[in-house]
């Protein structure tokens, strides 16, 4: 009952349709793989470890471009179409794929198209502050919706969810995109703040300790807690929730590091309590540390910049980063029967997530956005 209020809620705040129709197809991407990583190994006769390279070739393409394009383009409607696009082709290609490497590449394409469609998002969001609630929104509220379709869809296989993927881009090529929501290109200078270079540390430590365990929570939730696919599929959207929750009380503190770090023994819960109760519980306080401290870093990185969206695609840039190499850790925990050492490896990069912020907030090291010192992008 509670989502399509908050999808309501969403777009009266400002969020451009097109630009969260985006947002809620590259969401409902990432939140799927947990649920492809089995079938995908099953499908292709390989380990679980190498299956969730897919997360690192989507998540990699998605870092790359989140640095790259915003150094030489300008947010644009023919960008956005031509993401979208290819969006919907590389789930196509996913779906029909005979061979791995095949895959591999069709989830490159799909991380590079999804990178533009956050970028483009984000940095209209960070320019005006009621949309980044609503934006910060979409990522929890399709979890909520999509995990349990995405659980029953999965007992049909990798090429199903991949189907459905695809659906789920079209409707933001339909929706409308206000010519507002495309700022001009800025110049290559951006503040010199320190502060920002260690918020945005902060950030990829964060996705890379979440993700090293994330994606593997479903291998987690059958092997040790004994949970079937459908049954997983409840504690993905109690993440979900956590995290709707989360994200709307967000602008109401102002110590996101301090939530961010108590994602670390939520994250160990979810393997070390051995139980469905605990999983559920570990899952649920996750998504809701999760989100209620990202926000306010990125609201931090704001206030040290000469203008507002001068970070958007560095922080996502970073985060990618961290989601593209946290697989491939965790990957070789799974494939040495290393899931609870995983457990407590990545609640550790979770706590030091947190305490870094912690850390800028009590240095209070900043630069106005009006000092017009700068530092060359590099």
């Amino acid at each position: 009952m509670l989502s399509p209020t908050r999808l309501a809620y969403a777009f009266r705040v400002g969020a451009p349709p097109a630009l969260f129709a985006g947002a809620v197809a590259v969401a409902l991407m990432f939140g799927a793989t947990p649920f492809l990583i089995p079938e995908v190994a099953e499908r292709y006769g390989i380990s679980e470890g190498l299956a969730g390279t897919i997360s690192v070739a989507q998540v990699g393409a998605f870092a790359v471009v989140n640095f790259v394009v915003p150094r030489l383009k300008a947010p644009s409607a023919a960008m956005l179409r031509l993401a979208v696009g290819a969006l919907v082709v590389a789930n196509v290609v996913s779906a029909i794929s005979g061979a791995f490497p095949l895959l591999l590449a069709a989830r490159m394409l799909a991380g590079g198209a999804a990178g533009t469609l956050t970028w483009i998002a984000w940095a209209d969001a960070m320019r005006r502050p009621r949309s980044m609630a609503s934006l910060a929104v979409a990522g929890p509220v399709t979890a909520l919706v999509g995990a349990p379709i995405l659980g029953v869809v999965s007992e049909l296989g990798d090429q199903a969810v991949y189907s459905l993927l695809a659906a789920s881009v079209i409707p933001a090529l339909f929706l409308a995109a206000p010519a507002e929501a495309f700022a001009p290109r800025m110049e290559r200078e951006v503040s010199a703040s320190r502060s920002n270079k260690v918020l945005l540390v902060a950030l990829m430590l964060l996705t890379l300790s979440g993700a090293s365990l994330f994606v593997y929570e479903a291998v987690a939730a059958r092997d040790i807690v004994g949970l079937s696919a459908t049954w997983s599929s409840i504690g993905f959207s109690l993440n979900a929730a956590g995290g709707l929750v989360g994200a709307r009380l967000a602008s109401r503190h102002r110590r996101p590091g301090v939530w961010l770090a108590t994602a670390a023994p939520a994250a160990w819960l979810t393997v070390g309590g051995g139980t469905p109760i605990l999983f559920f519980i570990g899952m649920t306080w996750w998504g809701f540390a999760f989100w209620m401290g990202v926000p306010g870093v990125m609201q931090m990185l704001v206030e040290r910049s000469l203008e507002s969206s001068e970070r958007a695609g560095d922080a996502q840039g970073f985060m990618a980063f961290g989601r593209a190499i946290g697989p491939g850790i965790g990957g070789a925990f799974v494939n040495a029967d290393g899931l609870s050492q995983l457990a407590v490896t990545s609640s550790i990069g979770l706590a030091m997530s947190g305490f870094l912020v912690m850390g800028v907030q009590e240095g209070r090291e900043r630069l106005p956005p009006t000092d017009p010192r700068t530092a060359v992008l590099p």
